[in-house]
C-alpha cells in the first residue's frame, strides 16, 4: 500500500478504503484519503499555546467521531428492541452524580437478570439537564412484556406523552425502574438503522467539551454486544459517488456485498 512521509515522525497511509458489514444486508466503504500508522506520532510544533491549543482541538474532534462511530456501530449491529429514557428522582437517587447513577442502575439491571432469569443488555448515553442533573437514553434488548405497563391517555403523565398515545404510539412505563429510581419511559423500536442514527445525534462536541469527556464516559454498553466486521482494507482502484463525505472521509452504504468489491482490486475478502 502507498506511504508518503510528512516529517521524520509521521507515516501515513494513503487512499485507504475499508468495507465493514454490520448486518446481513447492510455494508459501508469507508475512504479515508490518510491514515497514521499506529506507533508513529506526530511532530509537535515549535510555539508550545499553538501545540496545546491544536492538539485540544484535535483530540476533541477525533474522540467526537470516534465516540459517533463507536455508538453508531453498536447500535446497528445488535438487534434492539426497545428505546428508553431513564430519568433520576433526587429523593431516590443523586441526580448529579454520574458514576454513581450508573453504577447503581447497571448493578439493579444485572440483579434483575438473574431474579427474572433473563439476559437484559443495553447501550446507555447520559445527557446533562441544563442544572447538571443526569438522565439516561438507552437502547435494550430482554426487557421481557411482563415488566411494562402501557400507559393509558387518563394517567398523569406529560402532555407530549397524551400526543404520542393519541397519535397511535404504545408507549410502556417500567414500573420496577420507576419505583427504584424514577420516571422512565420505554417505546418499541420498528427501524433499527433510524434508532441507531437517532441515539448517535446524543453525541454532540458540547457533550464532550463538558465534565464528562474528562471524567466520565460517553456511553456505556453491556459486555459481548456483536460489532461491524471488517471484510477487506486495501488501497481503492476506483473513485465512488459518498453518501456522506468531508474533507477527511468519504462513506457510501450498499446492502449487498459484491458491489463495494469492485472499488478495490480482483481479490475476494
Amino acid at each position: 500500500m502507498n506511504q508518503f512521509v510528512c516529517s521524520k515522525n509521521e507515516v501515513y497511509e494513503r487512499n485507504v478504503g475499508i468495507l465493514k458489514q454490520y448486518t446481513p444486508n447492510f455494508y459501508k466503504l469507508i475512504y479515508m484519503r490518510a491514515v497514521r500508522i499506529s506507533g508513529y506520532e506526530e511532530r509537535e510544533p515549535t510555539d508550545k499555546g499553538k501545540k496545546n491549543s491544536a492538539s485540544n482541538n484535535e483530540k476533541l474532534r477525533e474522540s467526537l467521531i470516534r465516540s459517533k462511530r463507536n455508538v453508531y456501530e453498536l447500535a446497528l449491529c445488535n438487534s434492539w428492541e426497545h428505546f428508553v429514557t431513564f430519568t433520576l428522582n433526587q429523593d431516590k437517587l443523586d441526580r448529579y452524580n454520574l458514576d454513581a447513577a450508573v453504577s447503581k442502575i447497571s448493578k439493579w439491571i444485572n440483579n434483575l437478570n438473574y431474579r427474572q432469569n433473563i439476559n437484559i443488555r443495553y447501550l446507555i448515553i447520559p445527557e446533562p439537564h441544563k442544572d447538571d442533573a443526569w438522565h439516561f437514553h438507552c437502547l435494550m434488548m430482554g426487557v421481557t412484556s411482563s415488566l411494562l405497563v402501557p400507559f393509558l391517555i387518563t394517567d398523569n403523565i406529560p402532555t407530549r406523552i397524551k400526543e404520542l398515545i393519541k397519535d397511535g404510539h404504545t408507549i410502556y412505563n417500567f414500573p420496577l425502574y420507576q419505583e427504584k429510581f424514577g420516571w422512565v419511559t420505554v417505546e418499541e423500536i420498528r427501524n433499527n438503522e433510524r434508532t441507531a442514527k437517532y441515539i448517535t445525534k446524543y453525541i454532540t462536541k458540547e457533550l464532550l467539551a463538558s465534565r464528562i469527556a474528562l471524567n466520565h464516559h460517553v456511553f456505556y454498553a453491556s459486555k459481548g454486544l456483536q460489532r461491524a466486521k471488517t471484510l477487506y482494507r486495501a488501497e481503492l482502484r476506483r473513485n465512488f459517488t459518498a453518501d456522506y463525505e468531508n474533507d477527511y472521509v468519504r462513506v457510501k452504504q450498499f446492502d449487498n456485498l459484491e458491489e463495494p468489491l469492485q472499488y478495490f482490486c480482483d481479490k475476494e475478502p
